[in-house]
């Protein structure tokens, strides 16, 4: 652990879901096998406020993490700067069904999030 740092993390979750039905949430909610398409938005983040990004994605039978740290998040190619008209500083990135096997790298176990979170804050650049 980095000594008498704060390590500023910022935790989102989304779950996936059929992208293509209208019924409600609870029903079109997907199990991990699914070959159905999905998109998880995650929405408002903002990569300038903190040092590391817990993403967390919810399955009908699997909870999978990814841990990315703020500059793999800002220099994703998925990430879409400015969400909303006029906004500076925060975006949404869509991990979707075609492109969650290049996240692979960032998943994390439950008993690894700690050591991750940790090497991620460590790709940041150093502060002055």
């Amino acid at each position: 652990m980095p000594s008498k740092k704060m390590i500023k993390i910022e935790v989102k979750a989304s779950r996936a879901v059929d992208f293509n039905s209208q019924e409600p949430l609870y029903v079109k909610a997907l199990a991990w096998e699914s070959k159905l398409s999905f998109d998880m938005n995650f929405q408002q983040v903002k990569p300038k406020c903190c040092d590391v990004f817990v993403w967390i994605g919810v399955w009908r039978n699997t909870i999978k993490y990814w841990v990315l740290s703020s500059k793999e998040v800002e220099k994703n190619k998925y990430y879409s700067k400015g969400q909303h008209r006029g906004n500076t500083g925060e975006g949404q990135l869509h991990l979707k069904d075609d492109n969650i096997g290049e996240f692979v790298k960032y998943e994390s176990k439950p008993k690894e999030l700690l050591e991750k979170i940790i090497a991620a804050y460590n790709k940041q650049p150093k502060k002055r």
